[in-house]
Parts: C-alpha cells; structure tokens; sequence
C-alpha cells in the first residue's frame, strides 16, 4: 500500500517544473514566459516609503510601495516582475488638496516602476497619464542617500484633441515638471 501512495508523488515531482527565477535587470525579451524577474539584490529598497518636496507654491507627497511577482503582459510575453508603484497627493499653498492617488489601490497607480539601473542608483518609471492619458510619459527616481532622492519628469503627450479626448477632459499635468527635484523621506 506504502508503494501504491509513494509512486503517484513519485512521478508528479518529475513532471512539475520549477518556475525560472531571473535578475531584476535581465532584458524582458530573455526572460521566459510565466518566469520570475526578482529583486534579488534588494534595488528596489531604498525607494519604497512616503517622499515630500515643495515645488512651485504646492508640496508634492509621493508613496512609493513595492510589489513583489506582479503580473506583466508585453503583448504575447508574460512574466511576473517586483516592481514599485507611485501614488502621489498634490496641495496647494493653503494645503487643500488638488490632485491625489493616494486612495487608489497600489497596483492601480498610474506609475509602475520599468527597469533599474543599479550602478545609477536609479529607477525608471512609466506614467500612464491623467484623462485621456493626457502628460504620459517617463519619471526617474535617483537615489542620493537614505534620506533624498531625485525627481525627473519627462511628459510626451502635452496636447489634446477633440478627436483623442473629448471635451471636459482635465487637461492639467498636476505632477512635477522640474529635473532634479529634491524629496525628502517623511
């Protein structure tokens, strides 16, 4: 009876795979699909908590929150990948509140970190915009020390039609436009 059990486990040990586990920074195109890109060497760490900077009469809160095996789908390529999310809170001079992501859940923030540069100390990230995906574009976050990191803004798509987004879109690019802009953590 022993035998009868133990040859099924047997044979199903032979016929499961272990899933590939590959680098942060390994080119997406070499990785497989349903493979694993992690951050084995914790790059991703320095950048994860809440970052303050003051900029043009507004102080600009950004939280930056990692998740680890997040699903990627690059046309027919899949993998899972660790990768951080933006969520970003912008107030005025009076401190009212005039654009924030902050209640949206992690994975739904339109800033989800693309590839690390890790002699850089740098991280590229992917904006999706706001309406109409209207400011699209990259944000680099370069970390200074514990303490500082570095923003840069670079929208692509600054102009609206009535043909790519229709009236009464918000067509405000509330981020930071501003190389080398100076967070602070909190």
């Amino acid at each position: 009876m022993k035998n009868i059990l133990l040859l099924p486990i047997i044979l199903m040990s032979f016929s499961c795979k272990a899933q590939q586990i590959y680098p942060l920074n390994t080119d997406f195109r070499a990785i497989p699909n349903n493979a694993y890109s992690k951050d084995i060497n914790n790059e991703l760490l320095p950048f994860i908590g809440t970052w303050k900077a003051n900029f043009d009469n507004k102080e600009i809160t950004i939280k930056v929150d990692k998740v680890d095996y997040h699903y990627i789908k690059l046309g027919t390529h899949m993998y899972y990948q660790d990768v951080l999310f933006i969520r970003y809170s912008i107030k005025n001079a009076q401190g009212t509140i005039i654009k924030s992501t902050m209640n949206l859940p992690i994975t739904e923030a339109k800033i989800k970190s693309d590839v690390t540069f890790p002699n850089q100390n740098l991280v590229s990230f992917t904006y999706q915009g706001g309406d109409c995906q209207y400011g699209w574009g990259d944000v680099d976050l370069k970390f200074m020390d514990t303490t500082h990191i570095k923003w840069n803004y670079q929208p692509e798509s600054v102009i609206l039609t009535n043909k790519n987004c229709p009236n009464g879109a918000d067509a405000t690019i509330y981020l930071p436009k501003t190389p080398d802009l100076i967070f602070t953590k909190q």
